[in-house]
């Protein structure tokens, strides 16, 4: 995957209350399966309602240039520590005198009742997003410490070692008033089988946009 050596050019860097603030990208979002080789290609922002996107799939080696495949990764850190940060995207519309209005939005992980997956989407606003962690070394997303339940009891369970979870698929699903084909997160341990039989196992990751044509 090639990642991280084109877009750790930090595009904005902010003091507040002593912690360092960064914006990387634009990058592209890679999607690989865990388990279905087939699945290799990227997220696009797709018209999820109104002003809002999802992560939909599209096939393909290489990144696409274009704005519907420009992401971005907002996060802090102090001293040595890197905090979890948010997935954003920069929603554009026209505004009522021709010009280009850019509003920057976050990924939002939103719970399902009735099932374990959990769709992905980006409300338009400056709200920050749902807490999400990225591994530089690999350029892969996931949730950190997080605790293992499964053998829980009646019994004081031992103080475990938190760890870190990437549970996300590539689903047929409803995403907001569409049906796509689109980017969950899957409650639960890895591994968890989601409810939704259509949903296949994936690793999302970041890699460097293709230069513009």
């Amino acid at each position: 995957m090639k990642i991280l050596s084109g877009i750790i050019a930090v595009v904005s860097l902010i003091a507040r209350a002593a912690a360092d603030v960064n914006v990387v990208g634009p990058f592209a979002l890679r999607i690989t399966g865990k388990t279905d080789p087939s699945i290799d290609g990227y997220a696009w922002a797709c018209h999820a309602g109104a002003a809002t996107e999802g992560l939909c799939y599209a096939e393909g080696a290489a990144a696409v240039s274009g704005s519907v495949y420009e992401f971005y990764y907002n996060y802090t850190y102090f001293e040595t520590y890197t905090y979890p940060g948010s997935i954003s995207y920069v929603f554009q519309y026209e505004g009522t005198n021709g010009a280009a209005i850019k509003v920057p939005s976050f990924m939002h992980i939103y719970p399902n009742w009735a099932s374990n997956v959990n769709t992905v989407l980006i409300p338009p606003g400056v709200e920050d997003g749902t807490a999400i962690s990225l591994d530089f070394d690999s350029g892969f997303f996931y949730m950190g410490s997080l605790y293992d339940d499964t053998h829980w009891n009646v019994t004081t369970p031992e103080p475990g070692t938190p760890v870190n979870i990437s549970n996300f698929h590539l689903c047929y699903q409803w995403t907001g008033g569409y049906w796509f084909r689109s980017v969950a997160w899957v409650s639960g341990y890895e591994g968890a089988p989601p409810q939704n039989p259509s949903c296949q196992p994936v690793n999302l990751g970041v890699e460097s946009l293709a230069p513009t044509t």
